[in-house]
């Protein structure tokens, strides 16, 4: 079990969830202190500083860095509170573990339609209850082909019948010319 971790930790990216929402918060920081506490707005604030660009530079600079440092504790506090980067972590850890184990099948979600999704569910059942009628209607279909092929059987022999029984009629009718042109006796 521990082999087992020590390999899901070798394979969690370097991008982790914890390390892309600090990066997101210092960035998000970075832009809202430079924004907000521009140095024009800071010369502003102090206008008896106006003049003494360098003094301002440097309380501007070490305002800046004091707020950004401020809030990267505060945000420290925060995730230790919550215990957000093990929570984080964990959640990279499973994707790791488990991205083995999707084949790329269809994950099937509950709609919200207790119907729907009782249907979804017996799905497995109607699925094995189409293909043993798809089964029946195949065997019907073939026994229907063998009952055409007896009935075409039986069609070119009441065919051949008829022309046997229009043969004698004509040889019938030609002996009864015959006989009729023949005197009586």
């Amino acid at each position: 079990m521990a082999d087992n971790d020590r390999k899901v930790d070798e394979q969690m990216p370097e991008d982790s969830r914890f390390s892309l929402l600090t990066d997101a918060l210092d960035q998000a920081t970075q832009k809202v202190i430079s924004k907000i506490l521009s140095q024009k707005s800071f010369a502003d604030c102090l206008p008896f500083l106006k003049r003494k660009t360098e003094i301002l530079a440097q309380l501007h600079t070490t305002f800046g860095q004091k707020v950004q440092f401020h809030l990267k504790q505060e945000f420290d506090e925060l995730f230790s509170t919550y215990c957000l980067k093990e929570k984080l972590d964990f959640l990279d850890k499973l994707d790791v573990e488990q991205a083995d184990l999707s084949q790329g099948e269809t994950v099937w979600r509950p709609t919200g339609d207790p119907s729907k999704d009782m249907l979804a569910y017996d799905i497995p059942a109607l699925q094995s209850h189409k293909e043993e009628l798809l089964s029946y209607l195949r065997e019907l279909r073939e026994e229907n082909e063998g009952e055409k092929k007896k009935i075409l059987k039986v069609v070119e022999g009441i065919t051949e019948t008829e022309k046997l029984i229009e043969e004698l009629l004509i040889q019938n009718e030609e002996t009864l010319e015959v006989l009729s042109s023949l005197p009586s006796l």
